[in-house]
């Protein structure tokens, strides 16, 4: 059993090489963000401040009235006589950047392809995260009932394929191009 085991890692050596390596650029990136770049700089909130402008800009384009801004609430939007949605830290899509881009650091590639597909994969992230934000303002408006079933399940699924798609592309490209 042992022995079968110790061949299996020997087997595996790459891929298990990949995934702690992975797993080790995201603990350093993550740590970098929780006890350097959050406490100390407005990137949060000004992260959060540009998901609030974009889902407003585009909950308006579709004809919604926005609430007032509630001094009492920091990070607070939605459509008017609803009681709309918070967006905090967690929600900012910072944690989802980091994880993204440890697997294109750690995987093969060219550096100008790599940074050009983190850039890439950003974008694709934070224009998730403002439809995602633009979609729960929908909810609690028509169905407010269902809003943290969407909020802990849905939403979390659906973004987090589409990071898993967008890695996947990745893997295919680099097999076919090499770059």
């Amino acid at each position: 059993m042992i022995k079968e085991l110790l061949v299996n890692l020997k087997q595996n050596k790459k891929a298990i090489l990949f995934v702690v390596s992975m797993l080790g650029i995201y603990l350093i990136l993550q740590a970098i963000y929780d006890y350097g770049v959050s406490p100390n700089t407005s990137v949060d909130s000004n992260l959060i401040d540009l998901i609030i402008s974009q889902a407003e800009g585009i909950l308006q384009l579709m004809g919604y009235e926005l609430l007032t801004p509630d001094p009492a609430y920091g990070s607070h939007m939605g459509i008017k006589n609803t009681s709309g949605v918070v967006i905090g830290n967690p929600c900012d899509g910072l944690s989802l950047f980091i994880l993204f881009t440890s697997f294109l650091i750690i995987f093969s590639g060219k550096w100008w392809f790599k940074l050009i597909y983190i850039i890439l994969g950003i974008g694709l992230i934070h224009l998730l995260n403002v439809f995602r934000v633009v979609s729960l303002a929908l909810i609690v408006e028509y169905s407010p009932e269902s809003l943290d079933f969407h909020h802990s399940y849905t939403f979390t699924l659906f973004i987090y394929s589409i990071i898993f798609m967008f890695w996947m592309l990745r893997i295919k490209i680099y097999q076919r191009k090499k770059i």
